[in-house]
């Protein structure tokens, strides 16, 4: 498995990408196409699928980690900040070359 090089995007004092390495790995993968062994039982979104980057406003990526989906993420809204959620949309992005 490749890893997908990320800048260094950082969202005033939060470290988007830490928090991508912390929170979402697991499921979605370095590389953001949720090939993990957990992903893959998850049915993860494939964060470099333009269909799916197409798909989705920035306001439904923050949305969906706060709240999680229904048997697939768990939401993240106790873990993470608002601020920290929207810190994650370009990470997110990133995978999808936007």
């Amino acid at each position: 498995m490749g890893f997908l090089v990320l800048p260094k995007i950082i969202a005033g004092d939060i470290d988007a990408q830490g928090l991508y390495k912390k929170h979402c790995v697991t499921c979605h993968g370095n590389d953001g196409t949720g090939k993990t062994d957990l992903g893959v039982g998850l049915g993860a979104r494939n964060f470099t699928d333009k269909e799916f980057q197409d798909s989705i406003t920035d306001e439904q990526i923050v949305e969906q980690i706060e709240n999680g989906t229904k048997e697939k993420m768990f939401p993240f809204k106790d873990k993470l900040t608002p601020e920290e959620m929207k810190a994650l949309v370009p990470v997110i992005r990133a995978f999808g070359g936007r």
